[in-house]
């Protein structure tokens, strides 16, 4: 296998926006439920849950958005990489078993990488705590190795994808292995968020003019924490499928493909 794991990054994001919007009426129409869901879980956590709830506990109420959005950017990335449609699925028993296989890999692995996150975040919570009531240099600097620990596994959001065309995953991982991989996904991921964020400022700025400015969900009304709810799920959506589909395009540069469509 090449050992070279650059990408493109303007390629990756470029094709991922094609696509996205080539295909925004299948992606919508898979992504309705996802949607409904995160509104679901969100508003329960914001208005039935105490304002001060930890990491750990907004990731276990969140596990079905999040195995939900698991199975969405399987469905994408079948899409993308396999030309995979749900209105024309093969009847081939042994594909079905397969695809079910995959499935539960790629929402399994959605989960866990969502864990891993949710660990970093907590313990970065923790140490920020401690070190401002110490001046241990020691836990300054747990404070920049979790930090730099979160960027680099960020490496880990190509599992998914590779999970759902049960693509070897270890290999890939050795490939794509050290910091700057997983920089290259950091930029990505800000070229996908940037302009979602953008337009959820748009969105939204009719019923909270001071957007993005305000910094915590308690400086809004119920009416206004309702409304950013609802209006972030959409968004959230795009966010996802243009990462998921870069991620596509970026595996499809470093791994080559036998025919098109295909990773594999």
């Amino acid at each position: 296998m090449d050992n070279n794991n650059r990408f493109s990054i303007f390629e990756a994001v470029k094709n991922a926006y094609i696509f996205v919007g080539e295909e925004w009426l299948y992606l919508l129409k898979a992504g309705l439920l996802p949607m409904a869901v995160q509104i679901a879980v969100e508003l329960f956590i914001q208005f039935q849950r105490p304002k001060e709830i930890s990491f750990i506990e907004v990731y276990l109420w969140e596990l079905p958005a999040i195995a939900f959005s698991g199975w969405f950017l399987f469905l994408e990335s079948r899409l993308l990489l396999l030309g995979e449609r749900l209105d024309r699925l093969p009847k081939d028993p042994d594909y079905l078993s397969d695809r079910k296989q995959a499935m539960k890999l790629s929402v399994l692995v959605t989960v866990l990488f969502y864990m891993g996150i949710t660990v970093a975040q907590t313990l970065l919570e923790v140490t920020g705590e401690l070190s401002q009531s110490s001046t241990n240099l020691s836990l300054q600097a747990g404070s920049l190795m979790i930090i730099g620990g979160l960027v680099w596994g960020v490496r880990f959001g190509i599992v998914p994808t590779l999970a759902a065309v049960r693509h070897p995953i270890r290999p890939v991982l050795r490939q794509t292995k050290g910091m700057m991989f997983s920089l290259r996904l950091v930029v990505v991921g800000l070229a996908c968020f940037l302009p979602v964020t953008f337009l959820l400022g748009v969105i939204t700025a009719p019923f909270i003019p001071d957007w993005p400015d305000l910094t915590t969900m308690a400086k809004l009304t119920e009416m206004q924490q309702f409304g950013l709810i609802v209006a972030d799920a959409p968004s959230s959506l795009i966010f996802k499928a243009l990462f998921c589909a870069s991620v596509a395009y970026a595996l499809k540069q470093i791994l080559g493909s036998r025919r098109k469509g295909q990773i594999i």
